[in-house]
């Protein structure tokens, strides 16, 4: 799983379940005891010394037959007291050992509110597991938070579940976080609601339940794993042979988009294929931290594929191909290759229309004909407007409309003329043909299979090879294309580069 830089993101929420690992009190003598270390697994004996510190004996619960000394939950609840009631509220004391470099650049980036998941286990759940529980763990966490910034939301949640059914914690968890996001979503807001989550040290049902919970927010807002980096050790012996707890001095920030990267990235691929630019910029708008690249050209393919090719267009483009993003990607002779052809693009009328045939190929390979037919007999026209005005058709006698604003058949007459082809030739019949297929689906809401359009060609002596596959077509269509404008070099082409390009990488990209 990759991880992003932790000083270049925007956050709202920080949602961090709090396990017993997460708290530690810093002791008279300058000891940092855990209120997680109780002398299992080779940890020192902390939970001890924290009653010993509160001048308290330690005492046990008995449930039926069996005996279970007094944890967090009762230690949590103490210590919380003494903070209240005999500090006055000063908290300065409770040290957050895995959170607090989180926290600290949370705030630095915006961080408005923390939500801290405490456990408090119903009374049918077994003392030996509820003694455990964190809800008071929770609250010195708050305390301690609220007085190094007052400024900060915290609310503590602890909802009475037992810590293993999966279940319970999930719909608790749905109905927290998506108010969450409700609470930071307007409808005419241009930022998107970030949510940061840290659930390690937690009761792992819980912590897997965080991360299901979040992972399924993952389209409706950015949410990342923000992970702490575990210290090289835990705990520290000190000369006078007492053991420090230590803290977390670093954390990955995980986007959890990424764990569907796999998956999606085959979906991305077939639109890709395709050319449905707008479904692979859907899926790819949740990797769009790890791939700022693929999906800022698939806004520009999806525009282009709408025709869009304005000033604002060309300009926003421009900018891309001279973004740090592109030019960490791309090799340099390749940008200026794209540079070039981008300004080519924009200062001639007939590379822009070539460049257009990229839409009707990818729209032919979707199936979709009867728009693919339209857009081709659109090219056609354009084409054909373009030669009468650099042929001066109007001059020549070649169209009588002199209100430079001929029609279609104008168009098609006009050309056949210039190129004495009579009323008999294939080429008149086939562009007739075509007109006429055109105003029916127009005018008449018609449709057109692949046979049809092969069929107009066949029908008027033109070759055509069967069955009839979208890369026939378009050979077909191309061809006409070709005999009315000289294309340019396909290679030269800036549209068709740049979704190769985005192909490729995407096909690469593991």
């Amino acid at each position: 799983m990759r991880t992003i830089s932790t000083e270049t993101n925007h956050v709202d929420t920080l949602i961090i379940t709090v396990g017993t690992r997460q708290v530690g009190w810093l002791c008279q003598d300058g000891v940092t005891r855990s209120f997680g270390a109780d002398g299992n697994s080779s940890y020192p004996t902390h939970v001890n010394e924290l009653y010993q510190e509160l001048g308290i004996e330690r005492g046990t619960y008995q449930e039926n037959d069996k005996i279970s000394p007094w944890s967090a939950r009762d230690l949590g609840k103490r210590y919380y007291e003494y903070c209240v009631e005999w500090l006055g509220g000063n908290f300065s004391q409770v040290e957050l050992l895995l959170d607090e470099e989180i926290i600290e650049t949370g705030i630095k980036q915006g961080l408005k509110h923390i939500i801290l998941w405490g456990t408090d286990q119903p009374e049918t759940v077994s003392w030996s597991f509820r003694r455990l529980d964190t809800i008071w763990l929770a609250q010195l966490m708050a305390g301690k938070i609220k007085s190094i910034f007052p400024d900060i939301r915290v609310d503590v949640h602890v909802p009475t579940i037992n810590a293993n059914d999966s279940n319970a914690i999930r719909k608790e968890l749905e109905l927290l976080v998506l108010q969450e996001a409700l609470d930071y979503f307007s409808p005419s807001g241009d930022k998107e609601f970030v949510l940061w989550i840290q659930n390690k040290g937690c009761v792992p049902t819980v912590a897997s339940s965080v991360e299901i919970c979040a992972a399924a927010l993952v389209r409706q807002c950015k949410v990342f794993n923000a992970s702490p980096n575990e210290p090289p050790e835990f705990f520290t012996k000190l000369e006078n042979n007492l053991i420090t707890a230590n803290h977390s001095q670093s954390f990955k920030l995980i986007p959890m988009g990424e764990y569907f990267w796999s998956l999606e990235r085959l979906r991305i691929i077939s639109a890709w294929e395709r050319g449905d630019f707008f479904e692979a910029q859907l899926w790819l708008k949740i990797h769009q931290i790890l791939h700022p690249v693929l999906y800022k050209l698939t806004g520009f393919l999806a525009r282009y594929s709408n025709w869009e090719s304005d000033s604002d267009f060309f300009r926003k483009l421009g900018e891309w191909l001279g973004s740090n993003d592109v030019s960490s990607l791309v090799y340099s002779e390749q940008i200026k290759r794209w540079k070039t052809q981008l300004h080519k693009m924009q200062s001639d009328n007939i590379t822009q229309l070539w460049e257009s045939t990229i839409i009707v190929e990818l729209c032919l390979y979707r199936e979709n004909y009867t728009t693919a037919f339209i857009q081709f007999t659109q090219l056609l026209e354009r084409l054909l407007y373009l030669q009468s005005q650099s042929q001066n058709w109007v001059v020549k006698g070649l169209i009588l409309n002199k209100n430079n604003d001929p029609s279609l058949a104008e168009l098609m007459q006009g050309w056949c003329k210039y190129n004495n082809f009579n009323q008999d030739s294939k080429w008149s019949k086939l562009l007739y043909e075509v007109r006429q297929k055109r105003n029916k689906i127009i005018h008449q809401g018609e449709f057109i299979t692949s046979r049809k359009i092969c069929s107009i060609w066949a029908n008027n002596g033109f070759p055509v090879t069967f069955p009839e596959t979208p890369e026939i077509i378009k050979n077909l269509m191309m061809n006409v294309l070709m005999e009315i404008s000289t294309p340019p070099n396909c290679d030269q082409l800036l549209m068709r580069s740049l979704y190769q390009w985005g192909l490729n990488h995407l096909k690469d990209a593991i």
